[in-house]
């Protein structure tokens, strides 16, 4: 489900809509940040004055984007930033007075429909889908994917599966023409249209100076994995300390491999469990003594991924490793032998 969402009105009447969505999405967990424009500030929601700077803003902080009020505002104000609809967040319009739900962009991978479906539940309004798979009831290999913690490979390869789906042709094994392979490696092509499917058992913890860029980490990053013959895609999530949370490389690392950046304070880190790599440089100035290995762990137990009192020693791939004033340590999702 979605950690973080963005939540946006632009009147009175919309204010009152995006309590409710905030509380529904509250219920399950999700962070919220709320805007409105300077002209209607009011308690508990950050006012902004141009919204399509805020936007900029917001899309790499959550993962979901409710606008609440016209879609023309919410089409116009996301169009500078869609990029990928592997990677793009769920992006959905609520009228003001809460009738209909509308998801725009990341309907399959993104969850939108599903973010939809339960706030019109949540709101008694009318999920407006659109999507082929979905109004036919027809198999959604994006969605499968996302469900499952898969990552898909070649996103152009989708339309070939949906489109034979929509025509009652077979897909799989049972047609050489086209299907998806789950691997650990994007590499075979036993159909002539072949999906990968990359299992995301993976989660790195990460850390470093303030300023670093995003070409430096991500370059840091893939060298490791290259080196290890790891794929990319089985990374399913980025975790650091909360003194990062807006890091900039930090936060645009996660963006561009489309995953979540998992954040936790000083005393969350310090209470994980195993035998981490200590530095008393690193305990002075953050507050204890381990970023990059704490944080994987955290994450993976955080997130219902690892069972609670796992050790690190247990899951870890890959121990700290140190690079430029950057940190890495590799958690894996299921225990060694």
């Amino acid at each position: 489900m979605h950690k973080r969402v963005g939540v946006l009105a632009f009147s009175g009447q919309g204010i009152r809509t995006g309590e409710q969505v905030a509380a529904a999405m509250e219920t399950l967990g999700a962070e919220i940040e709320k805007r409105v424009p300077m002209r209607l500030a009011t308690g508990g929601w950050e006012s902004f004055s141009n919204l399509t700077e805020e936007v900029e803003k917001l899309v790499l902080l959550v993962d979901a984007l409710v606008f609440v009020g016209a879609a023309g505002i919410a089409v116009r104000a996301v169009a500078p930033y869609v990029c990928d609809k592997l990677k793009d967040p769920a992006v959905l319009v609520v009228d003001e007075r809460g009738t209909f739900v509308i998801p725009l962009l990341g309907g399959h991978a993104g969850g939108a429909n599903e973010l939809a479906r339960l706030l019109g539940k949540a709101l008694c309004a009318m999920p407006v889908i659109t999507t082929a798979t979905d109004i036919n009831d027809v198999f959604s290999v994006d969605t499968f994917a996302r469900q499952q913690h898969l990552a898909i490979a070649e996103k152009d390869e989708i339309k070939h599966l949906s489109g034979a789906l929509l025509e009652g042709k077979p897909i799989g094994a049972l047609t050489p023409e086209c299907g998806f392979v789950i691997a650990g490696k994007p590499v075979g092509q036993p159909f002539t249209h072949t999906l990968h499917l990359v299992p995301q058992d993976l989660v790195i913890g990460v850390g470093c100076r303030k300023d670093t860029p995003v070409e430096g980490l991500y370059r840091f990053v893939k060298n490791i994995f290259d080196a290890r013959g790891w794929s990319m895609y089985r990374i399913r999530a980025v975790a650091s300390i909360d003194v990062k949370r807006k890091e900039p490389g930090l936060v645009e690392l996660a963006a561009k491999l489309g995953v979540p950046f998992l954040v936790y304070s000083a005393g969350q880190l310090a209470a994980q469990g195993g035998d981490f790599q200590s530095s008393g440089f690193v305990r002075e100035t953050v507050g204890v003594d381990n970023v990059c290995e704490r944080s994987a762990l955290c994450a993976a137990v955080s997130e219902g991924w690892l069972p609670a009192g796992s050790q690190f020693e247990d899951f870890c791939l890959l121990p700290k490793q140190l690079g430029n004033g950057m940190t890495l340590a590799v958690l894996i999702l299921w225990k060694k032998l």
